[in-house]
């Protein structure tokens, strides 16, 4: 069966049963490109890695002066081994994270400085005016390069104060990257490996054909490297964006309501009467939103102009939503990205329509109600109200968003424990026959019976989140 929680988390795969796709390579020469990920993974490609990373410091940074090799090497390994967070990432992960915390404790460090500059003040009784500015603009001058010097043998990751201090400079950026850009290089690996004979075992080919099997990874175009089948290594840069699976689902969500929109918009282009169990499924759900959400909310001037809209966000959220009862897919709408970003088009939406009706001054001005008030009250109430009223534009839509995700989320976690029900009541071998007996009908009856609350909670909150937007739009094309 489907993975529960791939249903509720994004990752680089599509997951399918083991024998539809199994894996059966021979050497590590036979993984193909879109496996590098799997291959970046490896202990052995690790050390490979390491190795490539202390050697082209040592050759194109002379400043950054790393202790002996395999100490180096076994104080990297007992980070990845500190926390689940950290295993399995890479050496140069772990230089990054000794920078990331020595910038972290750098103010900290500061502050103390100036507060025991303070202290010496007032015990001393204070100096000379002069002396008393010079000394105080010395501490005042402290910089990252001397808190390093100074607590290199006191702080965490003190070994690698001068990798901490070479980072810092701006123009050691652009190096760093092309030093890690070169060191991760899968293909420079398995040439490695064939120039010296080098191959997996056979137990570890074994095992990670075992894992691959039911994995499809999704090849990505872009030049995407990826750190893991669940994160991207750098997709902070367009050249390297990467393609998830649940891009993928958006993409076929949104292929199919065009379709089936085109496909009814030739049906009616004509004025005919519907005909057929499609052409009057989606008649019916158009005529719904119109009726029951656009014109209530909207009011029936302004309905028919955001009815389309309406009812591509309420398809689209369904789709998605629906997405998530199918094994082995997901709901993309079970993450905050993809429901900020719904969130982010009806705000837009909001202010557009707002706008347009009022103007960019107007519509503002609309947000506070009208009241009448002395002028003596109005000046301080009602730019409070505007202040809260422009905040809780924004609240109220970040609200949409989180209301969405929650709730699809929170149904897949409760199926991933009452699953976890039976899975537990296997796993512990000492229990009787009858309890696994009990224990597992319960399971699949109580998952049968939340499926079917999860079907109606996925109509119920593409219609809430239409409803929603529609009151939105709807408040701002009226004076309040």
């Amino acid at each position: 069966m489907a993975n529960p929680v791939l249903h509720i988390k994004d990752s680089y795969y599509f997951e399918l049963p083991k024998f539809l796709c199994p894996a059966d390579y021979k050497s590590l020469h036979d993984y193909p490109d879109r496996l590098d990920v799997w291959v970046s993974l490896d202990e052995e490609y690790q050390n490979w890695h390491f190795d490539r990373i202390y050697d082209l410091l040592e050759q194109k940074v002379s400043s950054v002066r790393l202790l002996e090799r395999e100490y180096v090497r076994e104080q990297w390994h007992k980070w990845q081994h500190e926390s689940h967070d950290n295993f399995g990432k890479p050496f140069d992960e772990f230089l990054e994270t000794a920078f990331a915390f020595h910038k972290s404790q750098y103010p900290a460090w500061k502050a103390t400085q100036l507060r025991g500059f303070h202290e010496r003040q007032k015990q001393s009784g204070g100096g000379k005016e002069a002396n008393t500015d010079s000394a105080y603009q010395s501490v005042q001058d402290l910089y990252f390069d001397d808190f390093l010097h100074e607590e290199a043998h006191r702080i965490k990751y003190g070994d690698y104060w001068s990798f901490s201090q070479w980072r810092s400079d701006p123009l050691s950026s652009a190096v760093w990257k092309e030093i890690r850009r070169e060191a991760n290089n899968v293909a420079q690996y398995k040439q490695y490996c064939r120039d010296n004979g080098r191959d997996w075992s056979e137990e570890k080919l074994k095992a990670y054909n075992y894992h691959l099997s039911g994995k499809v990874v999704i090849p990505q175009p872009f030049n995407a490297k990826l750190r893991n089948l669940y994160e991207a290594h750098d997709a902070n840069q367009w050249y390297e964006f990467a393609i998830s699976k649940f891009m993928i689902i958006e993409l076929i969500v949104a292929f199919v309501i065009g379709a089936a929109f085109i496909w009814l918009a030739r049906k009616v282009r004509h004025g005919d009467a519907p005909k057929g169990k499609m052409w009057n499924l989606l008649e019916t759900f158009v005529v719904f939103i119109r009726d029951q959400v656009a014109e209530p909310s909207i009011g029936h001037h302004d309905a028919f102009r955001f009815t389309p809209f309406l009812w591509t966000i309420f398809f689209f959220v369904l789709g998605c939503n629906l997405m998530g009862m199918l094994p082995w897919l997901g709901s993309p709408t079970g993450t905050f990205g993809v429901t900020l970003a719904l969130a982010m088009v009806t705000f837009l939406y909001t202010l557009i329509a707002g706008t347009i009706r009022f103007g960019v001054p107007g519509f503002f001005k609309n947000l506070v109600p009208h009241m009448d008030l002395p002028l003596i009250m109005a000046i301080f109430i009602k730019p409070m109200l505007f202040v809260i009223e422009l905040i809780g534009l924004v609240i109220k839509h970040a609200v949409l968003s989180v209301r969405l995700m929650a709730n699809i989320m929170a149904g897949h976690l409760v199926l991933v424990a009452i699953m976890g029900i039976a899975f537990s009541v296997a796993a512990a071998t000492s229990m009787a026959n009858w309890q696994w007996a009990i224990a597992a009908p319960m399971s699949v009856l109580g998952s049968a019976t939340l499926s079917l609350l999860e079907l109606f909670v996925a109509f119920l909150q593409a219609y809430i989140f239409a409803f929603l937007s529609a009151l939105f739009i709807g408040a701002a094309l009226h004076e309040h």
